[in-house]
Formats: structure tokens, C-alpha cells, sequence
């Protein structure tokens, strides 16, 4: 088989099961958000939070799929190759921007949600365990902002990249 012509290149067959790895990865976290398996502890922490980190895992393989075994990888910009159909384009950036809208979600309930939340601060450790969370939850509040804004500049290149490919 021949190697791939650059580092944005992956075999169709090598996608798909680095893909499928991913989703077996994700449905293994969504099946524990949901204590169905023995790793699932009952805790604190909604299950749409496990469950969106798992989601997450399960849309990154179809993105790989999709994107190198599908559309046959990406082109030297980083976007799909030219002639990559309008639909195979939609169905990448709309995985693509579902992922963000996850991770943003999840660092949101992480920052801003009800309860406590455990952060091990290595640097300072003589600020101890209330100073650990406000200084946790602050950052994963300027994650969840920074998130929102990536969002929102994805969906803008995406809707771009889709108007130049019809």
C-alpha cells in the first residue's frame, strides 16, 4: 500500500478503524454516564455530562471516517479536497461544529454548574481546597467562553467553505 503523500493523509482503511476505535471509545463513556457498566459510578455529575464526553468520542470517528475514507482526506490547507461532495462537506463541518457545542457544554457545567467541583492546584498547594475550585471553575469558565467563541468562528468558516464549494 502506498504511503501517504503527506501528514494530513490517512488510508481509507486506517480511518475507518482508527474511527471505529474512537466511537467504541465513546459508547464505552456513554455507557458508564449511564451506569450500565461496572466502571459507571453514581455521582454528582449528570449524566448529559458523561454522555456528552462520550457523544464527543463517537462524532470525532465519524469525523475521521468521513473525512479520509470518505472524502479521501484533506487537502494542503487543511479543508477537504476540492470536488469533495456538497453533502460528504456539510455532514464534516456540521460533526465538526457538534464537537464544539459538546466541549463547550461540558466546560460550562463544569464551570458554572451546581455543586462543588475537586481541583488539584500542583503550583500552589497552600491556597487549599476553596481556592482550588474558584480557581478551577474560573478556568474552565474562560475554556467555556473560549469554546463559545471557537463556535461561533467555526460556523462562520464552515457556512463560508460550504457557499465556495457549490
Amino acid at each position: 500500500m502506498p504511503r501517504p503523500s503527506s501528514p494530513l493523509q490517512l488510508p481509507p482503511r486506517a480511518a475507518v478503524a482508527l474511527g471505529l476505535v474512537f466511537a467504541l471509545v465513546g459508547l464505552i463513556v456513554i455507557a458508564a454516564a449511564f451506569r450500565i457498566t461496572p466502571t459507571g459510578a453514581a455521582g454528582e455529575t449528570p449524566r448529559w455530562v458523561g454522555a456528552a464526553a462520550g457523544l464527543v468520542f463517537v462524532l470525532l470517528g465519524a469525523t475521521v471516517i468521513i473525512g479520509f475514507a470518505v472524502a479521501g482526506g484533506a487537502a494542503a490547507d487543511g479543508d477537504l479536497p476540492p470536488g469533495t461532495p456538497f453533502g460528504v462537506r456539510l455532514a464534516q463541518y456540521g460533526l465538526g461544529l457538534a464537537i464544539v457545542a459538546l466541549l463547550t457544554a461540558i466546560f460550562s457545567w463544569i464551570a458554572f454548574g451546581p455543586g462543588p467541583r475537586q481541583f488539584i492546584m500542583t503550583g500552589l498547594p497552600a491556597l487549599g481546597p476553596r481556592a482550588a475550585e474558584t480557581v478551577g471553575r474560573a478556568v474552565f469558565g474562560l475554556g467555556a467562553g473560549l469554546m463559545a467563541v471557537f463556535f461561533v468562528v467555526l460556523a462562520i468558516v464552515s457556512v463560508g467553505r460550504l457557499r465556495r464549494s457549490k
